[in-house]
Order: structure tokens, then sequence, then C-alpha cells
């Protein structure tokens, strides 16, 4: 099946063009992120989740709105077997009020009796996720995906008798990661677990795309040993175009169902993974493949200058 026949695009040749419009976006993500603008759920701020069980089967919006009027901006999705009509409540904690989570517990447990009478709360529970905690699951999320794109570092290098071509495929995830981040800024979603989740899963999208280039690559360069790389990378990702096409398409059609049909509790999954699936591809072609092309260059203007000194 191809979608397109013997295509011949320059990808290679527009480079720098989309480099440094990549440099800029990862410059911006990492501004929003250091200025604080990036939200983060209960899980990594710290707050409280209730969990509610109720006499009937829940209508998720109209708790949301008894929710919204004495807590504003919590999370509402439902828990566990839809037969038990539970629902867990997420909700922020707010600054210089630690000690009265509690508090904001029970008022939206009294605001869901009076505004939702007409099915009461048989039994809820709570727990108080501190902001130290919350700061420890941020830490061990960044070191997951830290330690996640190491070992595919690690593997790639092996796999392909280089160092560079796992620094590439590594490099190039790490921009898909920020940018996706500050498009969550910009657009006011919250990096919690399921976030994180997108973002891991991305990363593995994104790492597999570029691994089919580079082995097509491989291919390659055994039989046209005498061309340049720069050459061998281009038609390589021409050949490998249709199922790049296929396969992210696929997937991108996916998430963007899910994304717009699946509900306030994976907007922001489905968001992250409709703007990684974007990003990942337009990586895997202008970011993974010119670094290699370039770190050839670099070390052949090494080697060159060296080789005369020795003559």
């Amino acid at each position: 099946m191809e979608i397109l026949k013997n295509p011949h695009f320059d990808f290679l040749g527009k480079a720098k063009v989309f480099v440094t419009l990549s440099l800029l976006l990862v410059a911006l993500s990492i501004t929003l992120v250091a200025r604080g603008v990036q939200r983060y759920g209960v899980e990594f701020s710290g707050g409280t989740q209730i969990i509610a069980r109720f006499q009937k089967t829940p209508e998720i919006d109209k708790i949301r709105d008894a929710v919204e009027k004495v807590s504003p901006g919590a999370v509402i999705q439902t828990y566990g077997e839809a037969s038990q009509n539970k629902v867990l409540i997420r909700i922020g904690s707010h600054e210089g009020e630690d000690a009265e989570i509690d508090t904001h517990a029970r008022r939206v447990v009294e605001s869901l009796g009076r505004e939702y009478s007409q099915n009461p709360v048989t039994e809820q529970s709570s727990e108080i996720v501190g902001a130290i905690v919350g700061g420890e699951l941020r830490q061990k999320a960044i070191q997951l995906t830290v330690l996640g794109l190491l070992f595919q570092l690690i593997y790639i290098a092996v796999r392909f008798k280089g160092g560079i071509w796992g620094a590439a495929a590594v490099l190039a995830c790490l921009h898909d990661v920020i940018i996706c981040v500050g498009f969550l800024a910009l657009s006011g979603y919250e990096i919690t677990l399921n976030v994180i989740a997108a973002l891991l899963t991305l990363v593995g999208y994104s790492v597999n795309d570029t691994i089919v280039i580079f082995d097509r690559v491989r291919e390659n360069l055994r039989q046209r040993r005498k061309e340049p790389l720069i050459k061998i990378l281009n038609d390589s990702i021409n050949q490998t175009l249709t199922r790049t096409l296929i396969s992210n398409g696929t997937t991108f059609l996916a998430v963007l169902g899910l994304y717009l049909f699946g509900g306030e509790v994976l907007r922001g999954f489905g968001f992250t993974m409709v703007v990684g699936i974007l990003i990942g591809t337009y990586s895997t072609v202008f970011i993974a493949a010119p670094i290699v092309v370039w770190w050839r260059n670099f070390s052949e203007g090494r080697k060159a200058p060296a080789a005369k000194a020795a003559l």
C-alpha cells in the first residue's frame, strides 16, 4: 500500500529553517515552564482527593456544576465499576490554606448535598496529598523520563554501532517532550499522571519512527557506500514516508477522536497525544536526521586538518 509513489522531497534541504523554528519553540516552552505558567494536577501540586458513592448512577455534569460553586477547577471523573456509583473528585491546594484542605473537602460534600440533592452521597472518603509528596512525584516523573531516554540512547548506540544515532534519536524525543509541555502550558492543561503517561507513550512513538528511518539508512549505507550521507538520509526518509504517514496518520485519527469525544477526564491525555504525534513525526524528519548529518560533517572537518598535519 503506497500513498505516495516514489517521492523525492528534499527534506534535509530545508533543515536549517525547521531546526531554527524548533529552537524557538523549545526556548518558548522552557520560558513558560520557568515562569510558572505550567499548571500541575493534584498529584504533583498537592491537594485533596475525595471518593464519593452516590445513591444512584451519578451525573458527572451536575456533580461538576455543584463542585465548581465551592472549588473551581476541580477534576471530576468516575471511579471503579459503574455499578458502584462512585466518583473521584480532585481539589487542588490553595496557597496559604494547607491547614484548611479538609475544610474544602467538607464544603464540596455539603455543596453536593444542596445542589444535587436528588442523588445524595451515601458515603465518602478523602485523602490529602501534601505539597512535599506532590513535589516528590513530580521529581520521580522527570527521573523516569530521563532514564527512559538514557536507556534508549544506549540501545540505539549499540544497535547502530555509533553514539550519534542514539544521541540524535534522544535529542529528537527530548525536543518533542519539551514542546508538548509548552503547548500544554499555553492551552492551560494541567500536568497529571495521565499526561505523564501520554508523554512517555510519545517518546516510544517518536523513537520507533526514528529507528525505522535509521534502519533504512543502515541498509542503504551498505549498498551505496560512495554516496554522500545527506543523500542517503534524504532517500531513506522518502522510502519510508508512506509507512510514516500510514502509521502516524491512523494513530493521529484515533487520538483526535479521543480528544474530541473522550470527555473531560481524557481531554489532557488526548490533547498531549494529538500534539505529540504531530511534533514527533516532524522531529523524526527535521531534527534527528539533520543532527546525524551535521555531526558527520563536523567529524570529517576535524579529521581533515589532522590528516594534513600528519603529512
